[in-house]
């Protein structure tokens, strides 16, 4: 299953080395989060993973460049595409915004339209540097984001496509995983790339925790997200219907190594 692989952060070159090391050895897919601008570990990382013929995808800052208000932040935004290509990432994902926007009926008609704008200047910037671009659910449901790709559509943005993050849809979303299943195969239908990020929580905040500390917390079984399943017949079954995606784990880096080996192990068993 070489499609399971790592997100890292360029924080730390001592922390990211094992990572990176295990990830040439499988030959699996890492997502990088440009979050911090550590120039040590940006080196490292460009050192090891450009020519490498790993997967490679670049999480851009969505602090700063969400789609919300991205067109007064373009120079930025073309800078770290830029440190992209130098990663060699096939591309890239962001937010729709750092903080929820509302969910006032009135007001989204407005959203999508600020949204749109921002979403354009994106995949034009994107163009240039030979990147693809997939935009994360965050703090929506999934109607918001039937919506938002309809927009896309409707504004010939067919090469957008979608990262599906599980912990968030546990957290922030009214509905279950086999719906937001829904969803991605339409997407997917559609024609757009979908990647995974994979990680675990109790429902209440989105703790980003590894499926082994889940397991040791009592959070892996079946719950009313995942059921009628638990979280690990939740991961074999998003391999089975999406061979060809990227999937991350985004846990902490002290037990990253050792959270893909054990997710794997209980996929397989």
């Amino acid at each position: 299953m070489a499609s399971f692989g790592y997100k890292v952060i360029d924080s730390s070159r001592a922390e990211l080395e094992p990572i990176v090391a295990s990830a040439l050895a499988l030959g699996s897919p890492v997502e990088v989060g440009l979050y911090t601008g550590d120039g040590d570990a940006f080196a490292f990382l460009e050192g090891a993973l450009r020519g490498s013929g790993l997967p490679v995808v670049v999480h851009l800052d969505h602090r700063r460049l969400s789609l919300f208000g991205l067109g007064q932040r373009e120079a930025a935004l073309r800078e770290q595409l830029g440190q992209a290509v130098r990663l060699g990432a096939r591309y890239v994902i962001t937010h729709c915004s750092p903080y929820p926007m509302t969910v006032r009926r009135e007001r989204q008609a407005e959203v999508l339209t600020h949204l749109l704008g921002g979403l354009k200047v994106a995949v034009a910037a994107c163009a240039d540097h030979a990147l693809g671009l997939h935009i994360e659910n965050t703090y929506h449901d999934i109607p918001f984001y039937r919506s938002l790709f309809q927009a896309a559509a409707s504004a010939g943005l067919d090469e957008v496509g979608f990262c599906f993050d599980i912990g968030h849809a546990k957290v922030w979303s009214t509905h279950t995983l086999a719906e937001w299943m829904a969803l991605l195969r339409d997407i997917d239908q559609d024609g757009r790339r979908i990647h995974f990020h994979l990680h675990a929580n109790g429902g209440f905040q989105d703790d980003h925790l590894s499926f082994l500390t889940a397991d040791h917390l009592g959070l892996s079984a079946a719950d009313a997200f995942t059921a009628p399943g638990d979280y690990y017949q939740a991961l074999a079954q998003i391999a089975e219907a999406f061979p060809s995606s990227l999937a991350v784990f985004e846990v902490p880096a002290s037990e990253a190594i050792e959270n893909r080996t054990h997710v794997l192990g209980r996929i397989a068993a």
